[in-house]
């Protein structure tokens, strides 16, 4: 015997509970992460308490340098641009960061301003400071970082961008340059005093190892180093659960 078809009314029943179902499902972590950067008022809010508190040390350094030359450094993804449309388009198709896949991201120049760091950058230039801003990103992408810092107003003419030519070039060699004056990333051969150091991940901070992420010290955080969150990707994400003692 043949089983009879569903009747239309049915099969509108069994597609309205599938969905259903399907929108009971909860998000997987991966999403959440993303969502969280893109969507949650707390991400905002703590991003721009960050800023905020960062301002106001280097508000309250500055005066005391008389005409020494001083500047901050910050990292640049997940700290003033956001890149969480490129971590979305990715996730929505099931694949994971790849050099080429990125590279084409920011080319693209469309990522977005960290909350609070437009607001930092324009304070730091108020109080006669300099901006650095040193990322991992590839040296061939320069311009398309430039610009997009541009198109967010986070850029200024006087600004140093130094991206990593090869893998040596690591951000402690180029944080030095900085602050001695010599190097790609200098001033013209004027040594810089570093008033504040703003990223996401340990490893942009002078007190961490770039190859263990892990070491360094809490003392200078809240008054020269200043860690902004990111769930979305790090160190962390390959690290075994701390056991606390």
């Amino acid at each position: 015997m043949i089983a009879p078809r569903p009747t239309i009314s049915a099969l509108g029943f069994l597609l309205a509970v599938g969905t259903a179902l399907q929108a009971q499902q909860p998000a997987a972590p991966r999403e959440l992460a993303i969502k969280y950067m893109r969507d949650a008022e707390e991400y905002a809010a703590l991003a721009r308490q960050v800023y905020r508190i960062a301002g106001e040390a280097v508000a309250r350094t500055a005066p005391a340098l008389a005409r020494q030359a001083w500047a901050v450094i910050l990292d640049v993804d997940e700290t003033a641009l956001d890149n969480s449309t490129y971590q979305l388009e990715r996730s929505a198709y099931g694949l994971p960061f790849d050099p080429g896949s990125w590279n084409a991201w920011v080319r693209r120049r469309e990522a977005g301003p960290v909350p609070g760091a437009a607001a930092f950058v324009a304070t730091v230039r108020q109080a006669g400071g300099h901006v650095a801003w040193i990322t991992n990103r590839d040296a061939v992408t320069t311009d398309a970082t430039r610009e997009n810092l541009q198109s967010v107003k986070l850029w200024a003419d006087d600004d140093r961008l130094c991206l990593r030519n090869d893998p040596q070039h690591t951000k402690r060699a180029r944080r030095a340059e900085v602050a001695s004056g010599k190097g790609a990333c200098a001033w013209s051969g004027i040594p810089m005093r570093v008033l504040a150091f703003i990223g996401d991940q340990m490893t942009d901070f002078p007190e961490s190892d770039e190859g263990l992420p892990d070491t360094g010290t809490d003392a200078a955080f809240g008054r020269t180093c200043f860690l902004l969150p990111n769930s979305m990707y790090g160190a962390w994400t390959t690290r075994v659960t701390r056991l606390v003692p």
